[in-house]
């Protein structure tokens, strides 16, 4: 007779169906287990009823409530152990003990989890070791976790334990990552994330997903990492907001300098801690506020933060958690100018205990901070011991921290004398960011760039001027200012969910626009508009790098492409503003004055500029007191350098946004502006482009259409698309590819966000993002509209705008404004402008000619347009 078969209890069936259905959909999970407890309680069954709630607790934790997990495994337990069902009540002590942790109670969590280790065996004793290994973990016993973690993985492929496998390997990838250990984190997490799809399993499929983003944010791979979170977060819906998510997309924002995006993911992480109860998280989140407040210049709420995670580590007893927060303290009290020797000694001393602990990237941190902290007290030797034993940071860390070693490095030779060793440093460094800013591939990644990049980059110019001379100063300018601008231009419209979302985007401003609405709708359009504007943010950030583009620099190739021109560059270095001046082969130096004078200036010019464009008062005299001051600031200390011909200005800083025509010494003079001589040469060479002129004229400017008609008159040939037919489509179709565009309408400056910076089209807003779907943009663009010329500009004469996203597009030269215009004036310029260029003269000698024709009383409009470019 044959055997009949042992079938599975009924609980032991339900803990079967129950619990991966947790990990695969806590949603689904948390139906059927409430579904069963209610049976179990009808049945009086109490082994079920343990499971039930046991999965319930299980789905709570997936859904980041550790008090309502806490309370259901408390039930479980409870009814267990009424019961004597042993196995059931040290599974869920074993369930416990992890929700203990997250609460912020370590060792309660240690204790319960032990209990469970005595009472359970086999497979299922293993999986409370696991548990435990994970426990020691976040309290930074990291040998023993892994060990452990060897031991059960084992264990579960013996068995052939495939769930609980895959939670090792996800638990023993993340373990790798903090300690450094990419590859080996990377193949663990691929290795469970394997198991997870073919289990069905897709919420855990998810959470590792974003556990690899973690480990591509660890080796500095910034797109990727993005690209990994977006879409763990996007499959992770259903379970709500995770506090750890958040913070290390926060970690990630704050390396590219994304500080307003990083503070509100801490903001929401620190609400998702205290919503859940989730104590074990709240000190990361502080933690990573205090490094918020250090990137955001806010040392005094730096420290404030540093010192609240440390207290709640040292209360849970993690202490390398500790001393990564003590780093960021002493941090503090360094930006704070109260650092001396008893500060270095302690920073040298946690960032060995950190180093001992196997967190190398936190520890070489700590040893950078600690080496740079001594080149400032002068203890040179002992910087030069922090340097060598911080050395694999140089080697094996990410490209940011291999920048600032090699920062530090140029400092320390500097100080010790070493100047050649110091160049060499620098170089180095420089290198470094050269290609880590290439593998970049957003814009607005490109261009926020550093402070320790900036910082090292105004080291190398300094070495270059003090101790290479004009020439080699200025060859080194171009290496260190507008990097971004010399890489290959990405496209973000060419992803079809951005082309969607700017079409919704446009659809939503013809709404807000077209007639008054209620108060509630309104509303509800301005937050679309803003979920649309990050969504198109998001997506942009995870373009793939390009390779680094090696600017070669060729000073004779200058001078012969500038000709009779004079090259003026600018630098802001230490506050001071110095100027690099080309005539001829050679490079002249001067010094031009203190920037923050200058700066003041400026800001009280272009006050009187609004002030006389939009009619709030008389403001022609004072206008142009201001203008004379400025001349006198700047163009005095250069007047015998510059003579009387064409003029290409390199600006800095906030002079990107000055009128330069304004100034009496340049009034009616050809003159252009570009973001670095090694970008004007590129436009000034730009081959010819044979092709038609377009004219778009918008309705959103009074006499856009006027303005294109009269031009279009003199210019037969020419596409002319006026009032409603200036659309977005059509326009960027007609401009793409054609030798001369025009485009008059209301124009807006995003200082918010400059990459939406726009013309306002007839369908709505035409954005830097819309113009990179031009795959031949126009070699002459003209852009006839308000603050069409402003940029953002970011460390390293880095610009944000829509000249910019021309220049890098391709677009030779760009006529535009840097203030307020009024339409009648600005029709007039434009009709004038065309004129002279149909004589022969170039787009600078021609917009030079119609603003010095323009009447004195427009001057205000006519001289705020700017040839930008080849000119």
């Amino acid at each position: 007779m044959t055997a009949a078969p042992v079938l599975p209890a009924a609980d032991d069936d339900l803990a079967q169906r129950l619990l991966p259905i947790v990990m695969a959909n806590p949603g689904k999970a948390k139906h059927l287990a409430e579904a069963a407890l209610l049976d179990a309680r009808r049945d009086a069954d109490p082994a079920c009823e343990a499971v039930a709630l046991r999965a319930l607790g299980l789905v709570a934790q997936a859904q980041h409530d550790a008090a309502a997990a806490a309370a259901h495994l408390k039930a479980s337990m409870t009814v267990a152990r009424r019961h004597g069902l042993r196995v059931h009540e040290a599974e869920a002590r074993m369930s416990h003990a992890l929700i203990l942790d997250d609460l912020g109670r370590p060792g309660a969590a240690l204790k319960e989890v032990d209990r469970a280790v005595a009472e359970l065996d086999g497979h299922r004793r293993s999986r409370a070791i696991m548990q435990r290994a994970l426990i020691l973990r976040r309290l930074g016993f990291d040998r023993q976790a892994m060990e452990l973690y060897r031991g059960a993985l084992r264990a579960f492929r013996e068995s052939g334990d495939q769930v609980w496998e895959a939670r090792t390997l996800t638990n023993r990838g993340v373990l790798h990552g903090f300690r450094g250990n990419l590859k080996q984190a990377e193949n663990d997490l691929r290795a469970a994330q394997a198991l997870y799809n073919r289990l069905g399993m897709a919420t855990a499929a998810a959470q590792v997903e974003h556990n690899l983003g973690f480990v591509a944010a660890q080796a500095g791979d910034v797109p990727t990492a993005l690209a990994r979170y977006d879409r763990a977060h996007d499959r992770l819906y259903s379970t709500g907001v995770a506090a750890v998510g958040l913070l290390d997309r926060a970690d990630l924002l704050l390396s590219v300098r994304l500080l307003p995006e990083a503070e509100t993911a801490i903001r929401a992480a620190i609400d998702a801690c205290t919503d859940g109860h989730l104590d074990s998280v709240l000190g990361q989140a502080h933690l990573m506020l205090a490094r918020h407040g250090l990137a955001a210049g806010t040392p005094a709420e730096s420290k404030a933060a540093a010192a609240a995670a440390r207290r709640e580590f040292q209360r849970q007893g993690r202490s390398v958690w500790s001393a990564r927060a003590r780093v960021a303290e002493i941090a503090a009290v360094v930006a704070l100018g109260r650092a001396n020797r008893g500060t270095l000694r302690e920073l040298r001393s946690v960032a060995a205990h950190l180093l001992e602990a196997g967190w190398l990237q936190p520890g070489w941190d700590a040893l950078l901070d600690a080496a740079q902290l001594a080149v400032d007290l002068g203890e040179l030797y002992t910087a030069r011991e922090l340097l060598t034993e911080a050395g694999g940071a140089a080697k094996l860390g990410p490209a940011p921290l291999r920048v600032r070693w090699w920062h530090i490095r140029a400092r320390l030779e500097l100080a010790s004398g070493a100047v050649a060793e110091s160049v060499r440093a620098a170089t180095s460094g420089l290198r470094q960011a050269d290609a880590y800013r290439a593998s970049l591939g957003a814009t607005e990644l490109r261009v926020r760039g550093s402070a320790e990049t900036a910082a090292l980059a105004g080291l190398r110019l300094r070495l270059a001027l003090v101790h290479g001379g004009p020439a080699t100063a200025l060859s080194w300018a171009q290496r260190c200012r507008a990097a971004a601008l010399t890489l290959p231009p990405t496209k973000p419209s060419s992803d079809p969910v951005v082309a969607r979302h700017l079409t919704e985007l446009r659809r939503i401003n013809g709404e807000l626009v077209a007639a008054p609405s209620g108060p509630q709708r309104t509303g509800r359009l301005m937050r679309r508009q803003r979920v649309l504007e990050a969504e198109i943010r998001r997506r942009s950030w995870r373009a793939p790098g390009s390779e680094p583009n090696a600017v070669e620099f060729s000073l004779p190739a200058l001078a012969a492409a500038l000709g009779e021109r004079v090259l003026v560059e600018l630098l802001d270095l230490d506050g001071r503003l110095h100027a690099l001046v080309v005539r001829g082969r050679k490079v002249t130096h001067r010094i031009i004055g203190e920037i923050d004078v200058v700066r003041a200036e400026l800001e009280s010019l272009r006050f009187a500029l609004h002030n006389q464009v939009l009619g709030h008062g008389a403001g022609g005299e004072r206008l142009e007191r201001r203008a004379e001051q400025l001349d006198r600031l700047l163009m005095g200390p250069l007047a015998d350098l510059l003579g009387d011909g064409p003029l290409v200005l390199v600006p800095t800083g906030a002079l990107h946004a000055l009128p330069w025509g304004m100034l009496p010494r340049l009034r009616g003079r050809s003159l252009c502006v570009a973001p670095s001589a090694t970008i004007w040469l590129r436009c000034a060479t730009a081959p010819a482009v044979d092709g038609q002129l377009v004219l778009v004229g918008a309705p959103s400017a009074q006499q856009a259409a006027d303005e294109v008609r009269e031009i279009a008159a003199e210019r037969p040939g020419a596409a002319v698309l006026a009032g409603d037919q200036a659309r977005v489509a059509p326009a960027l179709a007609a401009l793409d590819g054609a030798a001369i565009g025009h485009i008059a309408s209301h124009g807006e400056f995003r200082s918010d966000n400059p990459l939406f910076s726009f013309l306002m089209l007839a369908d709505g807003p035409l954005t830097v993002y819309d113009l990179t779907a031009l795959r031949r943009p126009p070699a002459l663009l003209v852009l006839s509209g308000c603050d069409t010329g402003l940029a953002a500009v970011h460390p390293g004469d880095e610009l944000m705008g829509l000249v910019a996203a021309l220049l890098n597009m391709g677009t030779a030269t760009v006529i535009a404004s840097t203030g307020p215009v009024d339409d009648g004036a600005t029709r007039h310029l434009m009709h004038a402008f065309y004129g002279h260029l149909g004589t022969g003269l170039g787009p600078a000698a021609a917009l030079a000619a119609a603003q010095a024709s323009a009447d004195q009383r427009d001057r205000a409009s006519t001289d705020s347009f700017v040839c930008f470019g080849a000119g």
